[in-house]
């Protein structure tokens, strides 16, 4: 405890003496790991541009397999409107025979024929067209999933649960204020640091 100046004095002295261990220490760890941090800066050094160039390489590949099964997606999907497209056209077809046929059966007086052939109207449903799959054979090691990410379109707009204060702006600002500054929601505090030199 420090309760008296001696006390303090003391304390003092006895940092100095702390931290000057420390630096002993430092100094033969350093001696120790640096001929270690040299070996790995090479090593480092070595790797770092094949490396690189092969997760370029990587990333181009991914991004050419996922434009190609996109374009084959897309293909597929096209393929399916227009076989819809010829499948309602075909339902429209056979309810037009049919208004025609009902047409003439009222014309001639055959209500009952009418009526039949309003019920097979009414039976006619919508034709589905067969689904159309992508023609891809993934190879065997690949395989693809969605990743879903958020983009802030509209800061207004974002319920204040989601938002998360800039902190490192905010200390910046009590540094250089010295909590001078008054922020709606923000309180500066100081914290008194000591520093001492060998």
């Amino acid at each position: 405890t420090i309760s008296n100046q001696g006390d303090y004095d003391s304390a003092a002295i006895i940092l100095k003496a702390v931290k000057a261990r420390f630096k002993e220490l430092d100094i033969q760890r350093k001696e120790i790991t640096k001929p270690l941090d040299e070996a790995k800066t090479k090593i480092m050094s070595l790797y770092k541009d094949p490396l690189y160039l092969l997760e370029e390489a990587e990333s181009r590949l991914k991004r050419l397999m996922i434009d190609y099964t996109t374009e084959q997606e897309r293909k597929a999907q096209e393929e399916q409107r227009r076989l819809q497209k010829l499948a309602d056209a075909e339902a429209a077809k056979q309810k037009k025979i049919l208004d025609e046929k009902i047409a003439r059966a009222e014309a001639s007086g055959k209500t009952e024929k009418a009526e039949e052939l309003q019920a097979q109207k009414e039976m006619v449903a919508p034709i589905m067209a067969p689904v159309v799959a992508p023609q891809i054979d993934t190879p065997k090691g690949v395989s693809y999933r969605d990743k879903w990410t958020a983009e802030v379109i509209d800061v207004n707009l974002v319920p204040r649960e989601y938002l998360i204060p800039n902190m490192d702006a905010l200390t910046k600002i009590a540094q250089s204020t010295k909590g001078s500054l008054k922020i709606s929601g923000v309180e500066f505090k100081s914290e008194k640091v000591l520093s001492s030199r060998l």
